[in-house]
């Protein structure tokens, strides 16, 4: 049987839900990052772990901008000061620094490169520490674990969307 669902959504009704997902994703990395394996198969599969995991968070954070402009309503955008979903893209970056980093990987993993707005101090790094193997975003003189970067961009959208009211859900009515 198959879920409801509005057609080509894998299931995602709302915005909500792909804040859910979000959390799912960073949930995921989480259990991979800071973690080291004995042999080169398990070593690899750990490293493919993390990197898909992180791809899929960053991915699905700048993804929301789509998903909380099309369930914003004419009252939500009016009162946010949004017209275009490049204006929210654009209050986002502006914003939440994270979003920032996230829009620069998952563009560039997307598209192999980040052609509109490039920033070349953005980078993404795949490192062995002493806890384990993790990723790091580097903005500038400043690097940040992808944790910290990803939470911080699930928080910026949860209060966003929570805060506007947006997507709200039949318990919420």
């Amino acid at each position: 049987m198959a879920l409801p669902s509005r057609a080509q959504t894998f299931a995602f009704e709302t915005c909500r839900d792909l804040l859910d997902k979000l959390e799912r994703e960073i949930d995921r990395y989480q259990k991979v990052d800071g973690r080291d394996e004995d042999g080169p198969e398990a070593l690899l599969e750990l490293v493919d772990q993390l990197r898909d995991s992180a791809f899929n968070a960053a991915v699905t954070a700048w993804q929301l901008c789509d998903w909380v402009f099309n369930d914003m309503t004419p009252e939500q955008r009016q009162k946010a000061k949004i017209s275009s979903l490049g204006d929210l893209q654009a209050y986002a970056r502006d914003n939440c620094r994270a979003l920032y980093l996230c829009r620069h990987a998952a563009t560039a993993s997307k598209h192999w490169e980040v052609s509109h707005k490039p920033d070349p101090d953005v980078q993404v790094e795949v490192w062995h520490d002493e806890t384990g193997w993790t990723i790091h975003f580097v903005d500038g003189a400043n690097s940040q674990s992808a944790y910290v970067v990803f939470e911080s961009a699930r928080a910026f959208w949860n209060e966003f969307i929570r805060g506007h009211g947006i997507g709200k859900g039949q318990d919420e009515l």
